[in-house]
Formats: structure tokens, sequence, C-alpha cells
């Protein structure tokens, strides 16, 4: 199947990354959420990501690119994508609904791809209504800088939109990996296990955040120690995440922190509040 038209349901921080990919590789792209300010805000913010990531492009080009993007507030945009990438909030719910309204809206050979990586694929699946159509593509943030996307089939998603969907990820320059169904897949689901342990070593006085990060990196070559990169994933959604793959797994090593849960309910979310276990 050739994609022409890509589809992406929220335009968040990974949303419009995605967006922004798709548009760079060729791809006309259309957006949809409901708040205005979002909409705004996060074309303000991938043009100055496209003149980063296009140092040596030229106005007009990357005008060319931005251009090739179109934002709504109505499904209805969705109704000549080939492919639609859903990525609103990490809640199952949210996330059945909307499916299930685009399977009303879009066409039927139109693919329908999930971001997420700790709710179940073939559950989602099941409520977009088109089960045989339906795939992960859990990209990593930011999608701009992470060059891998777990490409995860369900239960009955058919061979032609596994290849479709990994070609779809080659021609964005990133490189896809194909994984069975797990919550979780294999990246957070290693990572949200360490980075448990680590708030684990902070709860008994171990040692520090800053300590215990310095220590990652320098001793285990991450990039980022934990609790940076939980603060930069947002607290409240590590924390979601956690109570997934616990309450899908049944595994103690997923139960989540007490620090975490005091830290969201006192609004210390990350970056994007300033405050997370570090100060920003």
């Amino acid at each position: 199947m050739k994609l022409q038209q890509i589809g992406v349901a929220g335009f968040g921080t990974m949303g419009s990354e995605i967006a922004l990919l798709s548009a760079m590789a060729g791809y006309s792209v259309c957006v949809f959420d409901v708040i205005d300010e979002v909409l705004v805000s996060r074309v303000e913010r991938i043009k100055k990501l496209l003149r980063v990531l296009k140092k040596e492009a030229t106005e007009e080009e990357r005008s060319e690119v931005i251009g090739r993007i179109k934002t709504y507030k109505s499904l209805e945009c969705f109704d000549r994508s080939d492919l639609v990438i859903e990525a609103v909030v990490e809640e199952f719910e949210a996330k059945s609904e909307l499916l299930s309204e685009l399977n009303g809206v879009c066409k039927p050979e139109a693919i329908f791809a999930t971001n997420t990586s700790s709710i179940g694929v073939t559950r989602l699946a099941a409520a977009s209504g088109r089960p045989e159509r339906f795939i992960g593509l859990h990209f990593f943030n930011p999608p701009s800088q992470m060059s891998l996307v777990e490409v995860v089939p369900g239960l009955q998603t058919s061979d032609e939109v596994r290849e479709t969907s990994v070609e779809f990820v080659e021609s964005l320059g990133k490189k896809p990996l194909v994984f069975k169904e797990t919550p979780g897949v294999v990246v957070n689901r290693v990572l949200m296990a360490m980075a448990i342990e680590a708030m684990a070593l902070y709860e008994e006085g171990i040692g520090e955040p800053a300590e215990i990060d310095e220590a990652l990196r320098r001793g285990a070559g991450w990039p980022l120690g934990p609790f940076k990169l939980i603060d930069l994933v947002g607290l409240d959604v590590f924390l979601h995440a956690c109570q997934t793959l616990y309450e899908e797994h049944g595994d103690s090593k997923f139960r989540p922190p007490f620090v975490l849960k005091q830290l969201v309910q006192a609004g210390r979310l990350g970056r994007k509040t300033r405050a997370g276990f570090y100060d920003y």
C-alpha cells in the first residue's frame, strides 16, 4: 500500500514531532487537536525545531515542509488519510473513544497506529473496529532525535499492514524493530524497571537523585540519569505507565514507588511544571 497522506491525532510533544518528521519525508500531513492554543503553539515550536534539523535548508524549503502540515479541530480531516497515528493522552478510555470515532470517518483501507507503549495493542485494535489494519508504532521522546521506532503488531494485524508500517518508519529515516506485543514493549519495560529501582535507592536514603543520575551516567553510560529522564517524560506519565505495567504483568518490580505518587500529588510533574525530582 502506498502512503500519501498521514494523519496525526493529538498535537502534543510526540504528535507534533511525528507530524514534522512525516512532512520532512514528503508526506501530506493533517493534524487534529481540540485546543486552539495547542495547535498554534506547536506549529511555532516545530518551525523552530525545523530550523535546527535543517540548518542548511533555505527559508523557502523549510516553508514548503511546514506547508505540508494542515491543522484541524474536526476528525473529518482524516477522511483521506492512508495512515492515522494516535498520539493522545495515555488512557485507554480516551484512546478507544477516539479510535472508534475515527473508524466512522476514515476510509476502510486506512491503517490505524497507536504510539502507546503501555496499553495493549490488541485491546486498542478491538476498540478501533479494524483490528486487521491496526498496529503499534512506538516513537521515543523526542522523535526528532531518537532513531528507534518499536513496531508492534496486534493479534490480528495483517502482514500487509506490518510491512507497510515498517516501510513508513524507514521513510522517516528511523530504525524499525518489530516485536511481539507486551506491555512496555522492550525499551520501556527494561528502562522502567531500572528507573523504579533507582527510586527505591533514593527512598532508602542510599543516594540523592543527582548522585544516582551521575553514577549511572558515568558507570553505565546512560546519556541521562533515570531521574532526569523521568522529569523529561513527565512524572504523571511515568506513574500511569508504571500502574499499567503493574496491572498487566502483576510483577512487583513495576509497582509504582511512593515517592513518585507523592510528587505527582504535589503537582511536581517534571520539566513541564518546572519541578519534579529537580527544580528547573
